[in-house]
């Protein structure tokens, strides 16, 4: 059973079959109407009726970004004007720029040296293409953290079923504080920026989760440390879900084998601790979608039996998680850990048992952000009262044996009762 999650991101149409590979559905609001939005969750919601699953609905803010809007053919040595790339928010970026910085577009297949404020030349032969994002290296724009269009998406976001949001080129933990505030929402913090990277352990306090977008940070940072930090934050984020993100089956997208080196990578972020990996080209416009789904869903059961353990044992609640991941493996049996906001559950999965975690729970505001968690299954049942209902749980779900993991009295977010039935 593959207990690291599948984040897909939705664009074109495609078979309702490929839901089954599915664990989150991400919207990426830069390049999405609102029309096509709706169409999907339709979608989506008629995919989890037919596989008995939920599927977490998730919204990639915009954030403070800058994107081109024009196409232009480039050589290089070629010198161009920064009027013609059109840019979204071209005042943010003339403020920054300065002579001899270096301009990255389209994840660095465009790059650009600044001969003056008002001038670029290509150092490489690529074409600009629009709504392509536009970095100058080492730098930050001064834009606010969520911006005019993210308060806009936000009004459209709140009435429909999303369960998370992640918030684009987060630089401080005030920004994750904001974002939580106007939305509503758990909120999986994106690490793209070198001002992110440097607040990382701050970030880590307030946000829900994060989400390690490698395009944009690779050409925020030198590019040789992007695996070193990668490697920090699965080590250091143990108690809150990490995705790992970008280009994870790139060269899927156009063709329907994989690189060799890009299954390495999806093996290593699973045994580093990754809870879910990203596909974002590969399935939104990818002509090989149903492979990149199939690929990735088998490499990760391949790596998920040498996925690191964490040791952070901090109270005695995670004593009785480590205990019941332990005893999980020894009996062979799934966790079902009855909860209500979701403790429990959350603290199992941080030590990696190889069995799953069924969060059996009667609330449903936390379905869709359990199910971001490494081999937690969030089941809507009201389970009230337990000690009567065991067998019932168990039928439920379809289980002959199950390792229960459950707080007492219920509710008050402790983990202290273990039973094996």
């Amino acid at each position: 059973m593959r207990l690291v999650k599948i984040v897909a991101t939705l664009y074109e149409k495609f078979d309702i079959e490929l839901f089954r590979y599915i664990d989150v559905a991400r919207f990426n609001f830069s390049h999405r109407s609102y029309r096509e939005i709706d169409e999907w969750i339709s979608i989506i919601k008629e995919a989890e009726s037919r596989f008995g699953k939920k599927i977490t609905i998730l919204a990639d803010t915009k954030g403070p970004e800058i994107r081109t809007g024009n196409q232009i053919d480039l050589k290089s040595g070629d010198v161009i004007r920064v009027e013609e790339l059109k840019l979204s928010n071209e005042a943010a970026f003339r403020e920054v720029l300065a002579p001899g910085d270096i301009v990255l577009i389209d994840d660095g297949k465009v790059m650009l040296r600044a001969i003056s404020r008002d001038e670029l030349q290509s150092l490489s032969s690529y074409p600009i293409k629009p709504r392509k994002s536009t970095i100058i290296r080492n730098k930050d724009y001064r834009l606010p953290s969520i911006t005019k269009e993210d308060l806009e998406d936000l009004e459209f976001i709140k009435p429909r079923p999303f369960d998370v949001i992640a918030q684009s080129f987060v630089r401080t933990a005030q920004d994750v504080l904001d974002m939580k505030k106007l939305s509503g929402l758990p909120v999986i913090a994106k690490i793209e920026t070198a001002s992110a990277v440097r607040n990382i352990d701050e970030i880590m306090k307030v946000a829900d989760g994060l989400m390690i977008a490698r395009g944009d940070l690779a050409l925020s940072i030198p590019e040789e440390k992007l695996p070193k930090i990668q490697t920090m934050i699965l080590n250091r984020a143990s108690k809150i879900p990490v995705i790992v993100a970008t280009q994870v089956l790139s060269s899927m997208t156009d063709s329907p084998f994989p690189k060799r080196a890009e299954l390495t990578d999806i093996y290593n972020a699973v045994i580093s601790g990754a809870d879910a990996l990203m596909l974002s080209e590969e399935t939104a416009v990818g002509k090989y979608k149903r492979e990149a789904l199939d690929i990735m869903h088998r490499t990760i059961i391949e790596a998920q039996e040498m996925a690191q353990r964490t040791t952070v044992i901090e109270d005695y609640k995670d004593k009785i998680a480590y205990s019941a991941a332990m005893l999980a493996e020894e009996f062979k049996a799934p966790i079902v850990a009855p909860t209500y906001l979701g403790t429990t559950p959350k603290k199992i999965s941080s030590f990696r048992p190889k069995q799953p975690i069924y969060a059996v729970t009667s609330n449903p505001n936390i379905l869709g952000y359990l199910n971001l968690f490494y081999g937690v299954f969030p089941v809507y049942y009201n389970y009230e009262p337990l000690f009567q209902r065991f067998d019932d749980v168990k039928r439920v779900l379809g289980l002959k044996q199950a390792l229960f993991v459950f707080g007492y009295p219920s509710g008050n977010s402790n983990t202290n009762t273990i039973v094996f039935i």
